[in-house]
C-alpha cells in the first residue's frame, strides 16, 4: 500500500508531460500552417478541393508541373518560375501533399493520374506539356500513359521510374503501426522533423549546395502536419509496387519525351531510371547534367526550360507533320 502514492503521482506526472508535449506538436503545427498558408487557389474536383497557381497568359498552351515526394508546388516553383516566365504553367500540389486533399480509400498513381486528368478538364486545358520531378516524374508518366489526349509531350528530371528503388525508410511503416504510429505522426514528427528535414535536403541537393533559406522558400515544414506526412508515407511504402505496375508500359508512350538525370544524383540510379527507360521509349532524348545531384532544376533552371522548348517544338512538328500527311488509307 505504500507504492500507491508514488505510483498513482508518477502516472499523473506521466499523464502531464504526455498532455504538455501533445499541445507543444499541436502548436508546432499550427506555427507551421501560419507560417505557410495557401498562396493560391483552390479548385474543386469530383469532390476534392487541389491548390494550384498558374502564371503567365492562360491563352497559351500549358505547362503542368508536378513536384516531388514530400514536398508541394512551392518547391519547383522556387526553382523554375523564372525560367518558365512568360508562359501558361500551372503548378500544383499534388493530390495530399501541400494544400491539396486526396480522396478517401487506397492511392496510387492511376487514380492520381485520373484526378488530375479531371482537373485540366476543369480548367479547360488543351494538352499541356508535363513536368515532373523525382516521384512527379512517375505520375507525369501514368498520366501520358493512361491520359495521352490531356498530354502533348513529357520532361522528366532526376525522375523515379523503375521498380525496386529501394526500401522505404522505416518510419514511413512505422507511421501506420500500432501505438508507435500516432506518437510518430502527431508527436514525434512535428516536433523534430524540422531540424532532420534540413539534413535531408542536403542528400538531395548533393554535390550542389543548398540553395539560401531552401525550407522556409519551398515551404517544406508542411509535410510535417499528420496527414501530410501519413499522405506521403503511404507513397513511400508503396513505390515499389506503384512502379512495377507501370514500368512495362513505358514503351507504350507516343508523346515526345525529354528526361535530364545526373550521375551524382544519390537519391536515385540515374542510368536505372533514366537511362534505361529511355532506350525503351520510342520517342525519349536523355541529357546527362554535368556536376549536378537529384534537386538539379534548382541550380540548372536553363536546362529544364531549354527542354522544354524542346520537346514542344517537336510535338509541333509531330503534328504538322501528321496533318500534312492526312490519315493513314
Amino acid at each position: 500500500m505504500a507504492l500507491v502514492g508514488p505510483v498513482l503521482i508518477s502516472g499523473a506526472l506521466l499523464l502531464v508531460l504526455a498532455g504538455l508535449a501533445l499541445w507543444a506538436a499541436r502548436r508546432a503545427v499550427t506555427r507551421i500552417e501560419t507560417r505557410f498558408p495557401p498562396a493560391a487557389n483552390f479548385v474543386t474536383v469530383a469532390g476534392t478541393r487541389l491548390h494550384l497557381r498558374q502564371t503567365g497568359p492562360r491563352d497559351q498552351p500549358a505547362i503542368l508541373v508536378l513536384h516531388g515526394a514530400a514536398s508541394n508546388l512551392e518547391e519547383p516553383y522556387l526553382a523554375l518560375a523564372d525560367s518558365l516566365s512568360g508562359q501558361h504553367v500551372i503548378w500544383l500540389d499534388r493530390p495530399g501533399l501541400g494544400w491539396s486533399e486526396r480522396p478517401d480509400g487506397d492511392w496510387d498513381p492511376q487514380r492520381e493520374a485520373a484526378l488530375i486528368a479531371a482537373l485540366l478538364d476543369e480548367l479547360d486545358c488543351d494538352r499541356v506539356t508535363v513536368v515532373g520531378h523525382s516521384w512527379g516524374g512517375a505520375i507525369a508518366m501514368r498520366l501520358a500513359m493512361d491520359h495521352p489526349g490531356c498530354v502533348d509531350s513529357v520532361v522528366l528530371v532526376a525522375p523515379a521510374l523503375s521498380a525496386w528503388i529501394g526500401d522505404a525508410a522505416w518510419f514511413n511503416a512505422a507511421s501506420f503501426w500500432p501505438v508507435l504510429g500516432p506518437l510518430i505522426t502527431h508527436l514525434i514528427v512535428p516536433l523534430t522533423g524540422e531540424a532532420q528535414a534540413r539534413k535531408g535536403v542536403v542528400n538531395a541537393f548533393h554535390p550542389e549546395p543548398v540553395p539560401e533559406q531552401y525550407l522556409d522558400r519551398s515551404a517544406l515544414p508542411l509535410l510535417l502536419r499528420p496527414g501530410t506526412w501519413r499522405a506521403n508515407s503511404t507513397d513511400m511504402m508503396k513505390v515499389n509496387f506503384h512502379l512495377e505496375a507501370q514500368e512495362d508500359r513505358y514503351e507504350d508512350i507516343e508523346q515526345p519525351t525529354e528526361i535530364l538525370v545526373a550521375r551524382a544524383d544519390t537519391v536515385l540510379w540515374s542510368q536505372r531510371h533514366g537511362g534505361m527507360v529511355a532506350e525503351r521509349m520510342q520517342r525519349a532524348r536523355l541529357s546527362w547534367v554535368s556536376g549536378a545531384g537529384h534537386n538539379l532544376h534548382h541550380h540548372h533552371p536553363d536546362l529544364v526550360a531549354k527542354a522544354v522548348a524542346r520537346v514542344r517544338r517537336r510535338a509541333g512538328e509531330a503534328t504538322r507533320k501528321a496533318a500534312m500527311t492526312g490519315p493513314a488509307a
